[in-house]
């Protein structure tokens, strides 16, 4: 074999090893690109999990209120501010709920905050007038509200920090490499907190 005949031989044999290696490149970073992705996926799906559990728990809490108040009237029927106040709360918290199905974004999630912090006030001020009430603390319906409304806002506070939990499994995730590169290429955006106001932390005493 002729010298240049050499020289073409090992000049292929070379463009066949870069073209291997350029095979193995993008086969490595399409697989790489595919595990991130996936990965996000599923900790965005977990994240949306964890907030339905919050809004099914909140909605339960809401869908008590109409029996709650239908209740406390039959005793205290002259206490209008207070069954208003919680109507129209009650109100807001079911169109925060609305707007937030499925996922909710930063701006969602703070008006269900402050709604929910506003109703609890108001929840504490019916009970109060229940005090007030010695046949209608005694009466079995009431009773039985109020053990659900205390069963819901725990389960409301249990959800929420599951939530919490997944939005910062999923947040972690974002910030590590190669997950960060993939997330911004794919369109993925951070998660918000519920973050309640500090006060709201406090346990909801509904005890009379």
């Amino acid at each position: 074999m002729s010298i240049e005949g050499v020289k073409m031989q090992k000049s292929q044999g070379v463009q066949s090893y870069l073209l291997i290696a350029v095979i193995v490149i993008i086969v490595g970073m399409l697989s790489w690109f595919a595990v991130s992705y996936n990965a996000l996926v599923a900790k965005e799906e977990q994240v949306k999990t964890a907030w339905s559990q919050v809004e099914s728990n909140l909605q339960r809490k809401v869908d008590l209120l109409p029996n709650l108040v239908k209740t406390v009237k039959r005793y205290a029927a002259h206490e209008k501010d207070v069954f208003e106040s919680i109507a129209a709360l009650r109100s807001d918290a079911l169109k925060a709920l609305q707007e937030s199905r499925g996922e909710a974004d930063a701006k969602q999630i703070k008006a269900l905050e402050e709604t929910e912090h506003k109703l609890n006030a108001s929840l504490v001020k019916l009970f109060a007038v229940a005090e007030n009430y010695p046949q209608l603390r005694a009466s079995e319906q009431f009773m039985q509200l109020q053990s659900q409304i205390e069963g819901a806002e725990n389960r409301i506070n249990i959800t929420r920090m599951q939530f919490n939990d997944a939005v910062g499994e999923f947040n972690r995730y974002m910030r590590t490499i190669p997950a960060n590169i993939v997330a911004s290429v794919a369109g993925f955006q951070r998660k918000a907190y519920f973050q309640a106001k500090p006060e709201a932390h406090k346990e909801l005493k509904l005890e009379i």
